[in-house]
Formats: structure tokens, sequence, C-alpha cells
């Protein structure tokens, strides 16, 4: 099986941590990108002479393994542990993680295995996965053993970091990586905005409670708005529904037969043969529309899906990382993904959706534009005119002409961070926040992979250099203000939000230095957004 460069390099990399004394490594990749395909070549790339063993906690993601390790390398024994199936004595075990326990966990000799891979690592730190973890000794100080995690996102929706359970992330791209490099399909997306409120359904362990939610979204009015925007938005196309619960998945599949659209539901206590005659009808094109309710966020594959509807609104990011990926797998004449978010009222709750997962604007509106294209725009945007607050932004649409409208400038920090500052920080176009200093220095606060936060300093045309870490977005930005004040005194009277000239009227000379830089210089410009707006002119010079 030929391998796409970055699976290589995956494997490369795998191989020196390794060797350099790491025994419990994440990999970070998005769906559709081949995860399955990397660690089936462990046996041979790592010339193992030991067993390996395969957790996962699904059914088709048990398959999935198996017919990976098949195609690789036919030589090779692979056994499954679930249920009614034994593994044996086979050379690679696939195990599901509900059934690896008691008497068929102690069956498994950690002596004869040197891998154990973890697929769909957001899982690991569940007590299900620790209690392995600890029968094979991989969390042990100095263990022969090595543990690699795949994942698409080491986002946990509880928010309980992978650091718990994984040493360091040894490999990692992103989507926008892998859609700019041409391995998963570009993504549009629209906005569809519905009367319910969210602000009565309760959260637990991070995100909804599913009965609460279900009731507040599984009504006629709602069905009705996602139908009109399918047949608006996506008529014809091979389109993915995601419900909040069974009868929701029924209730919005019913919608859309009754509009002659053809349409099923699928969901985890249907029969498995009725399931899989259904999604083989899906695949065969006999069906436009396939409801469901957590039963295709994980280990479905049918890379002609080219619409994606959010019917069922979340607030964990990986939740909607997943549902997302279930439609940027490429294929022959799909030039493209739709994503259609459905957005509902809510004071409370902060829900997932194209522009956080993307780093866009939270209620940016794509109205169909391609999401990378409009994200380039938003960072070009950010570098040429930085005094502009992103998050004010509505539509892609408004992106030109931003950089001269007044009300969309912002010259005190974002509210995540407003209280814990006194220095003038902007929120930053990639995510996390900036604060830039005379001569074009800037400090850079800005979330990492395993939950944490790093406190950046940047020269013009040099790199980022990592100065600190802090556990949060506040706590990093209070480390780099003192960073500041250490380092760069003079800079204070600049950058604080309270300096008392920063309220008068901006000065001829600052207006003339402006409009000779090409900067749209509005009429009641203060001397304070004048001197932010010069600040980062010379920067670019």
């Amino acid at each position: 099986m030929d391998l796409r460069p970055y699976q290589r390099e995956c494997l490369t990399r795998l191989h020196a941590r390794y060797r350099a004394g790491q025994r419990r490594l994440l990999v970070s990749l998005p769906t559709g990108t081949g995860k399955t395909v990397i660690f089936a070549q462990f046996p041979r790339f790592f010339a193992m002479k030991r067993r390996l063993l395969v957790l996962a906690h699904r059914e088709e993601l048990l398959d999935q393994a198996v017919g990976k390790f098949q195609a690789v390398n036919p030589g090779l024994t692979v056994g499954v542990e679930q249920a009614g199936r034994r593994a044996g004595d086979a050379q690679v075990v696939v195990a599901s993680v509900p059934t690896l326990r008691g008497a068929r966990l102690g069956a498994l000799a950690p002596a004869e295995f040197y891998l154990v891979v973890v697929d769909e690592a957001h899982h690991a730190v569940a007590p299900s996965y620790r209690a392995i973890f600890d029968h094979f000794g991989l969390l042990e100080p100095g263990t022969p053993r090595m543990l690699v995690g795949f994942t698409a996102t080491p986002r946990r929706g509880d928010r309980q970091p992978l650091g718990a359970v994984f040493e360091e992330i040894a490999y990692s791209k992103s989507l926008e990586e892998m859609i700019a490099a041409g391995f998963l399909c570009p993504i549009t997306g629209y906005r569809v905005t519905s009367e319910v409120s969210l602000d009565a359904v309760r959260v637990r362990a991070g995100d909804f409670v599913e009965s609460d939610l279900a009731r507040a979204v599984n009504v006629t009015a709602r069905n009705d708005l996602l139908l009109a925007a399918y047949r608006k938005l996506a008529p014809g196309r091979r389109c993915v529904a995601f419900c909040a619960d069974v009868a929701h998945a029924r209730s919005v599949a019913a919608t859309f037969r009754d509009a002659s659209i053809r349409a099923a539901a699928v969901y985890g206590a249907m029969p498995l043969a009725e399931r899989r005659d259904t999604l083989a009808r899906f695949h065969a094109g006999a069906l436009d529309v396939v409801t469901n309710c957590n039963v295709l966020t994980e280990g479905f594959d049918e890379p002609r899906v080219d619409c994606i509807i959010m019917a069922r609104p979340t607030r964990s990011l990986l939740l909607y990382a997943q549902m997302i990926g279930r439609g940027t797998r490429l294929a022959p004449r799909k030039d493209h993904l739709l994503v259609i978010d459905v957005v509902d009222n809510s004071r409370k709750h902060s829900l997932a959706g194209l522009a956080r997962l993307f780093d866009l604007p939270e209620g940016l509106d794509l109205r169909g534009a391609d999401v990378l294209r409009t994200a380039r725009e938003l960072q070009a945007l950010a570098a040429r005119a930085p005094w502009v607050d992103l998050e004010r932004l509505t539509s892609a649409g408004e992106i030109p002409l931003a950089a001269e409208r007044l009300e969309l400038f912002r010259f005190e920090p974002p509210e995540a961070i407003a209280g814990a500052t006194g220095l003038a920080w902007v929120g930053d176009a990639g995510g996390g926040y900036r604060l830039g200093l005379p001569g074009g220095e800037r400090f850079l606060v800005r979330p990492t992979l395993l939950g944490d936060h790093e406190v950046l300093f940047q020269r013009p045309g040099a790199p980022p250099q990592e100065l600190a870490r802090a556990p949060g977005a506040a706590a990093a930005v209070q480390e780099a203000d003192r960073l500041v004040a250490r380092r760069h005194p003079d800079a204070l009277k600049l950058l604080a939000q309270d300096a008392s000239w920063r309220g008068r009227p901006a000065t001829e000379k600052q207006l003339a230095v402006l409009r000779a830089r090409g900067i749209p210089a509005p009429a009641t410009l203060t001397r304070g957004q004048a001197s932010w707006m010069l600040a980062y002119a010379l920067r670019r010079t």
C-alpha cells in the first residue's frame, strides 16, 4: 500500500521519538487522512517480533482496523477480541475496550506485547482505558512497551487534558493543512438561524444533556427549517444530518420524505442488518439524506458525502470536528463539502461551529464562501489592519472594507482576557491574542494542543520564541504583561488602556501619516487609536 508523504513522515517521527526514550506518544491527524493506514504499517515498520494490540470502542472501528492490517500485510494473523469473537494467539489483536476487562484482559500477557495503539485516543483518559494501560504497565516509568494514540483532535469534550496519559504529541497536522495540501476537500458553509432557545438546556460533562436538547430542537418549525435549507442551499447533494436523539433523527428524516426527498434515519438501537442496508442504499445513491444520532460520528467512511447538516447543537468542538470529518474525504467529481450550521438562540452557551473550528470570528457567516480562503483573508486583514476587532465581523463579505469602518475597530482586550490585563491586547486571527510593541515586535499568547497556553515573543522577520507557558489564556496574558514590564518598560505608556492621552482627538500629524501610508483615518479617530494604528503600520516597514 503506497503511503502519502505525511504518513511516512509520521512513522519516521514515531520511531525517532521512541529511540529518544519517549514511550507514550500521540498523533493528531484529521478524519480522512488515513490514521488506520499508518498504524497498520507498525508490524512491518518496527520489525516487530512481539504482538500488537489495537484498542477501539466501536465495532466499525474494529472492522476497519482488521481490513487495513490485512491489506497492508496479508501474512499477518489478525484477531478480534469483542463479545463472542476471540483473538487467540493472533499477532495483531484488535480489541473492543468495553470487552477487554477481567479475565479477558488478564489473558493478554503483557510480556507478549510490544506496542499498544489507541484509535480515537481522545477517549484514552477514561477509566476503562486506564485499566488496560495499568495492566500492561504502560504508565510506569521505564516501560519497554510503547503506547501510541491516534485522534482527529487532542481536545476532549470535557476539557480533561490528554497529558494525563500521553507524554507528547509526536506528530500533528491540522485540518487546514490537510485541505491546503489537497489531501482533504475544501469546505464552504452557511449559517441558518432558528427561533429555538437553548438557554434552558442543561449541561453535563461539557455538553448539552441529550434529553433536554432533543425536547428543545425536535420541533416542527425547526425541522421544516432544515428542509428549507437543504432545498435552497444543497439540493441533490449526498447529505448526512446529525441530530439530537433517535426521535429527532426519525422526525427529520420523515420531514424530508414528506417533501419527496429520499431520506432515512440510522441509530444505535436499529437492527444491525437494517442499519447496514440503509447505509448501503445511501452508498449506492438510492438515498439522498441520512439522519443519525451518535452513530456516524466515528467509524463511518463514505467519501461521496458532500453536505453536512448540523441539526444537533453542541458545545463540544471535538464532537463538531468529528461530525464535519464525515464529509471531508476526497472523491471523484466532489469539489467541496458544504456545511449547514443551524444556529439557535443562546445567551448562556458558546456553540461549536465552522467559525470556532477554523478560528474565525464566532459570529461570522460564510454565506457560501470557502472557509480556508476566508481564513486567509482574515489573516491578511489582521496583518494589514490589526486594530480591526475581527469578532465584530458578521459575514465574509465585510472583510474587504473592514479596515475603513471605525465601528469594527477595538482598542481594548477581547472579553475573555479583559479582566486580566491593563494593556491593549487584541485578538489574533490565528487564535489567541497579541500585543504589538513599537518597532514591530510583539508578544503572542496562543493555545497549545495539550490544553495550556504559550507566551511567545517575536521580532520582525523572525520566528516566534517561546518564553513561558500557563494553564489558561488569562494567566498567560498576565505572565506576558510581567515580561513587558521587565523587558520593555518604555512601551507601557503606549500600551496602557487607561492612559489619558488616548481619548484626545488624533493630531493632524497622525492623520497625515496614516493617509500617507494608505490607512483609512475616520474623522472621529482618537489620539490613542491613531497611535495604535501607527505602531502596527511601522511594523510593516
